[in-house]
């Protein structure tokens, strides 16, 4: 569990005078994808300060948290909706997946106390929003802040915790319909909406991402209560339907899978779960096959990884090619095919799978660097221009 200090702590002497803050002068309209923050220069955050933005007064922020650390990616994408809510928008660029405990503590509290350091904030009308990991982060927050009103979790629900001191903010989740954790989001609303929590789900037609602009405006309405229901809202029955029982136990089938079947056998289950996802007679039932596809890219993604962390370039072999079958153009899956031939010496197929993964949108220089695996190609002169075409991704 990740413990967090939240920020807005009560101080001791409260009663006492303090100076007044003097706020940074910088300007609205224009974003910022790389502010450094002060405490700790090797961290940043991506900025952007609507027009209607005034240094001598209270303005509402949503502090935002991706799960691959691209700050600048939803501030670029919703930065229309900043100006027509008037939010300001701060996206941290170093809060990621993968981080210890220890090391996502330091950052979001260093993020969000420079922030507020710097700009003059509504205490009383912050809010959080996440993709997936960065979902849960956003929620970790607000669970243990009484100044987060509101928060948007895309893609991704609660995260495991005990004894949260926050239960009266606005929860908007937000879901492809073809996303993995659908299922997910639709029993925590369920759960919350039965303790009395604000709950409220918005669907989109989609997999796991970032939702599009259109989806997050109306998630932005509900959560500050411009708006009473969206029309993305879903019509949820309150109790688990036959279909949902069914692809639980599908996902549970497939993972054990995983590691029992041969290629041979998944090449055939993908073709049945791609034909279903297709010709299935009922658009749910198309739907089940559509998450259960995207579930097994997830853990074609988890199973590699740990295959290739352990140096067993046979496992490692076997999980891309379910990798391929499951979601053949994963830019990770490139990545990850790139130090798998690596591994084996074979350094020029390194390099075109690395360029692939590039090419593909690929946006991870430090995953790159660490990888001791591609040391051998690091030399060769095509690899500093794919590393030129990751940083601009």
């Amino acid at each position: 569990m990740l413990t967090f200090v939240s920020c807005n702590s009560p101080q001791k002497n409260r009663n006492k005078k303090s100076p007044q803050p003097k706020y940074e002068n910088r300007a609205v309209g224009k974003i910022f994808p790389h502010v450094t923050i002060k405490s700790d220069t090797t961290l940043s955050y991506a900025l952007y300060l609507p027009k209607s933005y005034r240094i001598n007064k209270k303005n509402r922020i949503v502090f935002i948290f991706d799960a691959h650390g691209r700050g600048a990616l939803p501030v670029e994408r919703y930065q229309a909706l900043s100006e027509k809510y008037n939010l300001v928008l701060a996206a941290s660029n170093d809060s990621k997946n993968g981080l210890s405990g220890q090391m996502r503590n330091h950052i979001i509290t260093a993020f969000m106390a420079d922030v507020e350091s710097r700009f003059n904030l509504d205490e009383k009308k912050m809010f959080t929003m996440g993709f997936s990991g960065g979902a849960r982060v956003a929620t970790l927050i607000a669970l243990y802040n009484n100044t987060v009103a509101g928060i948007i979790g895309c893609a991704a629900g609660f995260p495991q915790v005990q004894n949260p001191v926050n239960r009266s903010f606005v929860w908007v989740g937000v879901v492809g319909n073809k996303d993995f954790n659908y299922l997910e989001l639709v029993n925590l609303n369920r759960q919350l909406k039965a303790n009395r929590w604000k709950s409220n789900l918005l669907t989109f037609d989609g997999k796991h991402e970032w939702p599009p602009v259109s989806v997050m405006d109306d998630a932005m309405g509900v959560m500050l209560g411009n708006i009473h229901k969206s029309r993305f809202q879903i019509d949820d029955k309150g109790t688990p339907t036959a279909m949902e029982n069914k692809e639980v136990e599908q996902q549970r089938i497939l993972a054990r899978a995983m590691e029992e079947k041969d290629t041979v056998w998944w090449s055939k289950e993908m073709a049945l779960l791609k034909s279903q996802a297709k010709t299935a007679r009922s658009h749910s039932k198309q739907m089940m096959n559509e998450r259960l596809i995207s579930y097994l890219s997830m853990l074609s993604y988890i199973y590699t990884q740990r295959a290739i962390n352990s140096h067993n370039i046979n496992q490692a072999g076997k999980y891309l090619k379910i990798y391929e079958l499951a979601d053949y153009d994963n830019k990770d899956r490139y990545f990850f095919k790139a130090v798998w031939y690596a591994m084996q010496n074979k350094n020029q197929k390194a390099l075109n799978m690395l360029q692939k993964a590039a090419d593909l949108g690929f946006d991870d220089p430090a995953q790159i660097q660490k990888q001791l695996a591609l040391d051998a190609i690091k030399k060769l002169p095509k690899f500093d221009k794919i590393m030129q075409e990751v940083r601009a991704n």
